[in-house]
C-alpha cells in the first residue's frame, strides 16, 4: 500500500451505496486490458469510466475529467510506454486558475506547471487530479513482454518512454509506487480485485442505500420522455454533498398525464448520484406527515424513534436524519389541493441538503419555486407505447402501426390513457383496431373501457375516469358549469374572447361586465386544476385555451349519464347552452377575408357543437352552423370538408323546416354552388332552379335572395354555352338588386361583375368596359382596397383591357390583383392560380415568355392539387402551358399536355363546349405543325379522348 504523501488532503468517504471508478491509460497501448478490467469490475453498484467518456473539443476535456474524478471513489492508472494526447496549453491554463493551490498541495508537479516546462498528457493528469482530490490511486504497470494493442510499444518513441519514466519518478517524489505489475488483462483484473479497489468493491456491494419507491422501473415500455428527463437533471443539478438548502422542483399537468410516473423514473435512473431516495403522498396534510414520519420505520431508515408513539417524534427524526445525510432525493406526489400545496410548501424550509420533486395538478405556485409543465407525449412515443405495451398479447393485425397511431390520437396521448388501454387489450386478446372501432362507434364500449381498472396489471393507482373525478369535484359551481359548456367543443384552441359572448347576454353592460369576470375566473380555476391549457401568441386578441380531448370526452359522458337520468327529453342541457354560445359568436360574412381572422378560430368549435347536436336530434340551428361552416371551408377551396356540412345542413332543413321554407333555398344555392365549383354542373342546375322557386314563391320575384339565384343560375348557363338563356337573368338580378341594395352596394358590384363578363364573352367589349369601371369603384369604396373581390374586379378589367390590346394599362391590374389574393387568400388558392394564368398570357402576348412559363407551371401544380386532376381549370392551365411551349419550338413538350386537356374537357364538358372546341383546335394545329397527316391526327385525337 502506497504511503500517504505529507502534502496530499485527507480521503472523504461518500455516503453512497455505488463505487465511482475511473480507468486512466493511453487507449493505443492499453485498450484491450482496460476493457477487460472494466468488464470485470462492473456490477449493479459500481460505475466505471474512461477519459473517451468524457472527450470533447477545446480545453474542456480536462475540466470534464476533473469533475468526475473529484467525485470518484478512486482511479486505477495504468503506466506503459505511451504518454497519450498532450493536453491543451489552455486547458492547463485553466485548470491552474480553478487551483490555484495545485503546487503547494502536490510539489513534485510544480516543474510542470510553470511556462517552459515538461507536458503533461491527459492520462498523466489523471493520476495528479486523483492526487489533489485525495482520491484513492492504484497504479499499474505491465511486465515485460505482456502484450499491448497494435504493436504500441513499438509504436512508441524514446520521447515518449521518457516522459512516462519521468512521470513515475515524479510519483514516487509524492509517495505513490505502482502497486499492480500484470503480465496480461487476465492477471491485471486480479490484482486489481485483491487491492484496496476491491475492498471498495466489496463494502459497496454490502451497503444498500435508504430507498422507498411504490414501483419499479417501465424499463423499455417507459418511452417518449428523455427530453423531459434531461431538463430534470439540468435543473437539478449534482446532488448536495453538505446542508445546503434544498432545491425543490415541481412538475404539473393534468391528471393521467405521467407525472408520477417521470418522478419514479427519475428517481431509478438517477439511483446511483443519490445517497438515499424516498416517495411519499402528499394528497393532504396529515397524510404527508405520516408519509414522512413512516420514514423511520425498521425497513427504510431504521432509525430508533420508529418505535416511538407519537408521529411528531418519528417526522422529527426524519427531518434531523435527511438534514444531517445530505445527497438525496424526496420525491412528494399528488400536491393536488391547495392545502397540500400549502403544506409541501412549509415543509421546504425545515429541509436542507437535499432535492424535493413535487408533483401536481396545481399550476400555479409561488414565486421561489420552479415550475413545469409536463405536456403529453408525443403522438409518435404514444403509439409506440401501445405496439410495445401490447406486443406479447394482442392479436396482430397488418395494419397495427395505423390503428394504433388512430387510438393515441384518441387518447390524446395522455399516459394513464395509453396504459388502460394497453392495459385492457392485452387483458381480452383485443386487437388494435377492434378496441379503436369500439372506442369510436360504441358509447357504452367507450365509457366501460375509460372507467375499466386493474390495479395488478396497471401502473396507475386509478382508471381515467377515477383520475379526473377529484378534480371534478373540487371544483366550484361556476367552473364547473363552464367546463360542462366546454366539453361540446372540439379538442382544438379555443379563443378566450369566446367568453365575452356569453357575457354580452347580460341585460346590461355592468351586469356584462360581472358575468365576463366570473366566466374568466371560472377559467383560472379550471388552469389551476391543469383541466385546461393557456396560450397566448402575445396579441391580445388572440389569447386561446385548450382542454384534453379526453377530459371533454369524460364531462360529456358524465353529462349523458345525468340526462338519462332525469325525467325530461334526456339531452344535457350544457350541449344546448353550448350551442347557443357558439351560434351567437359564430357569425360573419363567411366568405369575407376581413372576418378570417375572428370566424377560422371558431369554425371547428362550430362543427363539433353542431355535430353533437345533430346526434342528439337538435335541428336548429344546427343546420346554420353547418352551412355557415361550409361556406367558410368553400372559400378556402377545402371542398370535399364542405361538401359534407352542405349535404347535411341541407337534409337537417328538409327534415325540420319542410320543402318549401327561404332557408331551404340557401342551402340549396350554397350546395349547388360548390358543386359548380368542382365540376358538376348537371348536379348543380336542378339545386339552383329549385332554390330559385322556393324563393320566388315565398318572398316574392324582387327579393335581393331571388337576384342571388338568378346570378348564380346564369353563371351555370354560360359555363355550359348557354348564353342567351344566362343574359336577361343577369339584367334581370341587377335590376332587382340596385332597385332594393342601392346602385352602391357589393352585391351590385357582383352583378355588374357577372354581365361585363357575359358581355366580354359574346365580344361587346364596349358595353362591358363601364360596367367594369364601376363594379371595381364600388367594391373599393364599400370593401377597401385590399379586398379579394378587388383582385376579381382588377383580373377582369384587365383582362378586357388586354382583349382590347391596351396591354400595359391590364399588367399593373393584375399584378395588384394577384398580390391582393396572395396575401388574402393564400399563395395556393385556386383564385392565385387564375390571377398567375392571366398575368401569363398577358406576359406571353409582350413577348415575356421566360417570365411567363414559371407562373403558368405554378398555376398548373395548385389546380392539379386543390381543384384535382380531372377538373376543367387544370385542362385550361395545361392548354396555356402548351402554347407558350409550341411558341418556344418545344412542341414535342407541348403535345401531351394538350392530348390530355382535350380529354379532361370532353369528359367533362363535353365535345360541343367551346372551351372543348378551343383546346382541338390548338391541338389539330399542333399536330399539323408535326407533320402529322388528317387521318393521323384523327386517330391521335381518338386514340387521346378513349384514353
Amino acid at each position: 500500500m502506497s504511503p500517504a504523501s505529507p502534502a496530499s488532503p485527507a480521503r472523504q468517504p461518500r455516503q453512497s451505496s455505488r463505487v465511482s471508478l475511473f480507468v486512466s491509460a493511453v487507449s493505443a497501448e492499453f485498450a484491450q486490458d482496460r476493457e477487460f478490467l472494466r468488464h470485470e469490475l462492473a456490477g449493479p453498484s459500481v460505475d466505471i469510466k474512461i477519459q473517451e467518456d468524457f472527450i470533447a473539443a477545446g480545453s474542456t476535456t480536462l475540466r470534464k475529467l476533473d469533475d468526475y474524478i473529484r467525485h470518484c471513489d478512486a482511479v486505477i492508472h495504468l503506466v506503459g510506454e505511451r504518454t497519450g494526447a498532450a493536453a491543451h496549453a489552455q486547458a492547463l491554463a485553466d485548470l491552474c486558475q480553478d487551483y490555484p493551490d495545485l503546487a503547494d498541495k502536490l510539489p513534485a508537479l510544480a516543474p510542470c506547471l510553470g511556462a517552459g516546462a515538461p507536458t503533461l498528457s491527459y492520462t498523466q493528469w489523471e493520476a495528479w487530479l486523483a492526487l489533489y482530490h485525495g482520491k484513492e490511486l492504484l497504479i499499474c504497470v505491465p511486465e515485460g513482454g505482456a502484450p499491448r494493442a497494435t504493436d504500441a510499444a513499438a509504436d512508441a518513441d524514446g520521447a515518449q518512454r521518457a516522459a512516462q519514466q519521468a512521470h513515475l519518478k515524479r510519483l514516487q517524489t509524492a509517495g505513490y509506487y505502482p502497486q499492480v505489475r500484470f503480465a496480461d488483462a487476465k492477471a491485471l483484473a486480479l490484482r486489481v480485485r485483491s487491492s484496496t479497489i476491491g475492498r471498495l468493491l466489496d463494502a459497496a456491494a454490502r451497503r444498500s442505500p435508504p430507498r422507498r419507491l411504490p414501483w419499479s422501473s417501465l424499463g423499455k415500455l417507459f418511452t417518449g420522455r428523455a427530453g423531459q428527463l434531461r431538463a430534470l437533471a439540468k435543473a437539478f443539478g449534482a446532488p448536495p454533498t453538505r446542508a445546503a438548502p434544498v432545491v425543490a422542483r415541481v412538475i404539473h399537468g393534468v391528471g393521467g398525464v405521467g407525472k408520477t410516473r417521470l418522478a419514479i423514473e427519475y428517481a431509478w435512473q438517477r439511483e446511483s448520484e443519490y445517497t438515499a431516495i424516498f416517495f411519499v403522498s402528499g394528497s393532504d396534510p396529515g397524510v404527508l406527515a405520516a408519509h414522512i414520519a413512516a420514514l423511520a420505520a425498521p425497513d427504510v431508515l431504521k432509525l430508533p424513534e420508529s418505535q416511538a408513539s407519537e408521529h411528531a417524534v418519528q417526522h422529527a427524526a426524519v427531518l434531523r436524519w435527511l438534514n444531517d445525510h445530505p445527497g438525496w432525493l424526496l420525491i412528494v406526489d399528488e400536491l393536488d389541493t391547495p392545502e397540500a400545496a400549502q403544506a409541501a410548501a412549509a415543509l421546504l424550509p425545515q429541509l436542507a441538503g437535499g432535492h424535493v420533486l413535487l408533483t401536481s395538478r396545481l399550476a400555479h405556485w409561488s414565486a421561489e419555486l420552479s415550475v413545469r409543465e409536463l405536456p403529453t407525449l408525443t403522438p409518435e412515443a404514444a403509439r409506440d407505447f401501445l405496439l410495445q405495451r401490447t406486443a406479447d398479447r394482442r392479436r396482430k393485425r397488418p395494419d397495427d402501426a395505423a390503428s394504433a397511431g388512430a387510438l393515441a390520437h384518441e387518447l390524446g396521448q395522455l399516459a394513464l390513457a395509453l396504459e388502460q388501454a394497453g392495459a385492457y387489450i392485452a387483458t381480452n386478446r383485443q386487437s388494435l383496431a377492434a378496441y379503436l372501432a369500439d372506442w369510436r362507434q360504441d358509447d357504452a364500449q367507450r365509457r366501460a373501457a375509460l372507467a375499466w381498472y386493474d390495479a395488478r396489471l396497471m401502473h396507475y393507482p386509478k382508471s381515467v375516469a377515477q383520475t379526473w373525478q377529484t378534480s371534478f369535484d373540487r371544483l366550484s359551481d361556476g367552473a364547473r358549469a363552464l367546463l360542462s359548456w366546454l366539453a361540446w367543443l372540439a379538442p382544438e384552441a379555443i379563443p378566450e374572447s369566446l367568453l365575452d359572448t356569453l357575457a354580452a347576454a347580460a341585460a346590461d353592460d355592468e351586469a356584462a361586465a360581472a358575468l365576463a369576470r366570473a366566466r374568466r375566473a371560472a377559467l383560472t380555476e379550471l388552469e389551476g386544476y391543469s383541466l385546461v391549457l393557456r396560450e397566448d401568441d402575445g396579441a391580445d386578441d388572440r389569447e386561446s385555451f385548450s382542454l384534453h380531448r379526453l377530459v371533454q370526452t369524460v364531462s360529456r359522458d358524465q353529462q349523458y349519464d345525468e340526462a338519462q337520468r332525469a325525467a325530461d327529453d334526456k339531452i344535457p342541457p350544457a350541449l344546448r347552452a353550448a350551442l347557443a354560445w357558439v351560434n351567437d359568436a359564430f357569425v360573419g360574412v363567411m366568405q369575407d377575408v376581413r372576418d378570417w381572422p375572428r370566424l377560422d378560430p371558431l369554425a371547428p368549435h362550430a362543427q363539433a357543437v353542431a355535430a353533437y347536436a345533430d346526434a342528439a336530434a337538435i335541428a336548429a340551428p344546427t343546420a346554420r352552423l353547418f352551412n355557415d361552416t361550409a361556406l367558410l371551408l368553400h372559400a378556402k377551396a377545402r371542398y370535399g370538408e364542405a361538401e359534407l356540412l352542405l349535404r347535411r345542413a341541407l337534409a337537417i332543413g328538409e327534415a325540420s323546416l319542410g320543402s318549401e321554407h327561404p332557408n331551404l333555398a340557401t342551402y340549396l344555392n350554397n350546395l349547388a354552388q360548390l358543386l359548380q365549383a368542382t365540376n358538376r354542373v348537371s348536379e348543380a342546375e336542378p339545386l339552383m332552379r329549385r332554390a330559385l322557386a322556393i324563393d320566388e314563391a315565398s318572398l316574392g320575384s324582387e327579393h335581393p335572395n331571388v337576384a342571388i339565384d338568378l346570378n348564380n343560375l346564369a353563371q351555370l348557363l354560360q359555363e355550359t354555352n348557354r348564353v342567351p338563356e344566362a343574359e336577361p337573368l343577369m339584367r334581370r338580378a341587377l335590376a332587382i338588386d340596385e332597385a332594393s341594395l342601392g346602385s352602391e352596394h357589393p352585391g351590385v358590384a357582383i352583378d355588374l361583375n357577372n354581365l361585363a363578363q357575359l358581355l366580354k364573352a359574346t365580344n361587346r367589349l364596349a358595353e362591358a368596359e363601364p360596367l367594369l369601371r364601376r363594379a371595381l369603384a364600388i367594391v373599393e369604396a364599400s370593401l377597401g382596397s385590399e379586398h379579394p373581390n378587388v383582385a376579381t374586379c382588377l383580373n377582369n378589367l384587365a383582362q378586357l383591357l388586354k382583349a382590347t390590346n391596351c396591354l400595359s394599362e391590364g399588367e399593373p391590374l393584375l399584378r395588384r390583383a394577384l398580390a391582393i389574393d396572395e396575401a388574402s387568400l393564400g399563395r395556393e388558392h385556386p383564385n392565385v392560380a387564375i390571377r398567375l394564368n392571366n398575368l401569363a398570357q398577358l406576359l406571353q402576348a409582350t413577348n415575356r415568355l421566360s417570365e411567363a412559363e414559371p407562373l403558368l407551371r405554378r398555376a398548373l401544380a395548385i389546380d392539379e392539387t386543390s381543384l384535382g386532376r380531372e377538373h376543367p381549370s387544370v385542362a385550361i392551365d395545361l392548354n396555356n402551358l402548351a402554347r407558350l411551349l409550341q411558341a418556344t419550338n418545344r412542341q414535342s413538350e407541348a403535345e401531351p399536355l394538350l392530348r390530355r386537356a382535350l380529354r379532361i374537357l370532353f369528359v367533362s364538358l363535353g365535345d360541343e363546349h367551346p372551351h372543348t372546341q378551343i383546346v382541338r383546335h390548338n391541338a389539330i394545329a399542333l399536330l399539323h405543325a408535326l407533320g402529322r397527316s388528317d387521318d393521323e391526327i384523327a386517330a391521335t385525337l381518338d386514340d387521346g379522348l378513349a384514353g
